[in-house]
């Protein structure tokens, strides 16, 4: 007997500021999933600030929802260059309540396909901590190829930590139908 695993129905969209309370409500609830990889917005304050900071050119944020609209997860691009680069960083963070349920996966599919058809970058660079295995996880069934390792990176939660470098163009992007 074979089993069909069905994959989740999920858009992305940009944030807005009517996004506020749920956007907050699903970090709150997330924070010992993100701790200590990442820190989400947690206050109003925070809200504004990366609703300003992901209006800028060369920043662009997406948040992946599912049918019913609630957010299941998270990508920013950043430092977005243009040029002769054309690349950009990618950082992400899912909601608890979905966790290990393929939504972040799928999320990451139609962000990829944004970013290497409609924004025509060339490059996406992920750069996570060693011990993080479900972001590892998720770049690698993602197409991600491992590029390198760096010591003292970024500084997350007061400490600089390690990375591993990982890294997919649009050479190496196969589109999920």
């Amino acid at each position: 007997m074979m089993t069909i695993i069905k994959k989740p129905i999920v858009s992305i969209q940009e944030p807005k500021r009517d996004d506020e309370d749920k956007f907050l409500t699903a970090m709150q609830n997330s924070r010992a999933l993100h701790y200590p990889w990442v820190t989400a917005p947690q206050t109003s304050e925070e809200f504004k600030n990366y609703l300003q900071r992901y209006r800028q050119d060369n920043q662009k944020s997406f948040l992946v929802c599912d049918q019913a609209g609630d957010i299941v997860g998270v990508f920013n691009l950043n430092e977005i260059v243009r040029g002769v680069f054309q690349s950009a960083y990618l950082g992400f963070y899912g909601v608890a309540e979905y966790t290990g349920k393929g939504y972040m996966q799928a999320g990451l599919a139609l962000v990829l396909k944004k970013v290497f058809f409609e924004m025509n970058l060339h490059r996406v660079e992920a750069n996570i901590q060693p011990e993080n295995y479900r972001s590892i996880h998720l770049v690698k069934n993602s197409g991600f190829q491992k590029e390198g390792y760096s010591k003292y990176y970024l500084k997350i939660n007061g400490e600089w930590r390690d990375h591993e470098r990982w890294a997919i163009t649009v050479e190496n992007f196969i589109p999920q139908s």
